[in-house]
């Protein structure tokens, strides 16, 4: 599986030009007569679906063999129309800026085309694979036939909304967010003087890995904390809330109960959730509630700490249902920017069966207190400029990230703690500079797609 980030072209074709990469000025949208711009949770679905299609595309592409990955090679593979194959091949060969996919991708039939044909090779590409373009292509012609009607119209309403956007914002924000970066400064520097704190970075791994046990649910370990942390006496308190599960999930005996991965046990007998070997000595006291779906650990700092960097380290485990058996088929992994930081660096890591069976997508979402619900119903907190999601691959990471070195100890840590072999799991990324302050950072994991166990002999 391969992220939005990665590129699908492995040829050496010239770069065709099939249409705009951006959607069109104001000019050429917003005087056509009859044609409206979308509503905002109609744009929010056509980004999701773009960003599946993306996905999908350069998924059935690294499922080829390598001379097929270009467009030359690619109509060769299948023997379908080259100019088809060229586009699909171009749009997918940079990153996904959302809806604009679709000013650079053939149209249904021609994906269509590039899909049946590939289905017929003998022998075949992934059935994974082929089933996730399947799926995304009719996600695709729901939203022609709902949006538009057809993808002509369907952009024409594009670029009406995109020209009106443009006016009253009056700049263009990049996909990357590099346009916001002077703006999110001035929060970080403005949110560190009125809280009284301030970090480095904001540090979080995750890791999803199937239960031996009960193939219906997964184990979740998560380290996370605080890095270079600076707080004045008169400092808010130090509330650290996660996103942990439904309410009705939180006992301790249930999917989602949450208990600590430390070594040492604190005076109940507990496991301590402190990473002593990450954390500044004295470690602080931290006690720990799961009252809703957030955990809730309340730190309380010693009086040395105040005034002087420090680091603050936890890690935790638990158990969830696994996601194709949830009401959306769709699993969230959340970094809350509780308190303003330089820097955020997030990691999950997933089972390799799991990774081949979902597809990645990251979100930045304003923080509210109903973060339960689907992504889905989240269009109107959700920012544009989400960062771009990185692959990380299969197995430990050489090259320690330059936010925070330790990055790559704390992640062999988590994976000792757990009792598994990074080897087996594949990595994604969240790196920000300066992370916007009371934002929620969302990868997620869409399992719509058939599962692996789904296939039938012979494929």
């Amino acid at each position: 599986m391969t992220p939005p980030s990665s590129t699908a072209s492995a040829g050496h074709d010239p770069a065709p030009t099939p249409g705009p990469t951006r959607l069109g000025p104001a000019a050429h949208g917003a005087a056509r007569q009859g044609v409206a711009p979308l509503a905002p949770e109609d744009l929010a679905r056509a980004d999701r679906v773009a960003r599946r299609l993306h996905a999908a595309i350069t998924g059935l592409l690294d499922a080829l063999p390598e001379s097929a990955r270009n467009a030359s090679g690619l109509a060769r593979h299948l023997r379908v129309d080259r100019t088809s194959c060229q586009r699909a091949v171009f749009a997918v060969s940079r990153p996904c800026s959302g809806a604009e996919l679709f000013t650079a991708l053939p149209g249904v039939r021609g994906l269509r085309q590039i899909a049946e044909a590939a289905a017929a090779l003998r022998p075949a590409p992934d059935r994974a694979a082929r089933d996730a373009l399947a799926a995304a292509l009719t996600q695709y012609e729901e939203l022609l036939g709902s949006l538009g009607g057809s993808q002509s119209r369907l952009l024409r309403r594009l670029e009406r909304s995109a020209a009106g956007a443009a006016g009253h914002a009056g700049v263009a924000h990049s996909a990357g967010g590099d346009a916001t970066r002077e703006a999110r400064i001035q929060l970080f520097e403005a949110a560190a003087e009125l809280t009284g704190r301030h970090s480095d970075c904001w540090v979080a791994a995750y890791v999803y890995a199937p239960d031996a046990s009960d193939p219906h649910k997964l184990d979740v370990g998560r380290a996370h904390g605080l890095v270079g942390h600076v707080a004045r006496k008169d400092a808010v308190p130090l509330v650290v809330h996660n996103f942990a599960t439904r309410p009705e999930q939180a006992a301790t005996d249930a999917p989602g109960a949450f208990t600590g991965l430390g070594r040492a046990s604190t005076p109940d007998g507990s496991p301590d959730p402190v990473l002593r070997e990450f954390t500044t000595d004295p470690p602080p006291l931290v006690t720990s509630k799961q009252p809703t779906e957030f955990l809730v650990q309340a730190i309380d700092e010693r009086e040395p700490a105040f005034g002087r960097p420090v680091d603050l380290l936890l890690a935790t485990s638990t158990s969830i249902p696994h996601p194709v058996l949830q009401a959306h088929a769709v699993e969230e992994a959340w970094a809350l920017v509780n308190f303003p930081c330089r820097h955020l660096l997030f990691d999950i890591w997933l089972h390799r069966d799991l990774a081949r069976a979902c597809i990645p997508a990251l979100d930045t979402h304003l923080w509210r207190p109903d973060f339960a619900q689907q992504s889905g119903d989240r269009w109107q907190t959700r920012f544009s400029d989400s960062p771009t999601l990185q692959l990380l691959g299969s197995g430990p990471r050489r090259v320690p990230p330059a936010a925070w070195p330790r990055m790559t100890e704390l992640t062999a840590t988590l994976f000792e703690r757990m009792g598994r072999d990074p080897a087996d799991y594949v990595g994604f990324r969240c790196d920000v500079a300066y992370p916007v302050w009371r934002a929620g950072y969302c990868v997620s994991f869409d399992f719509t797609a058939p599962q692996p166990e789904d296939r039938t002999a012979g494929d």
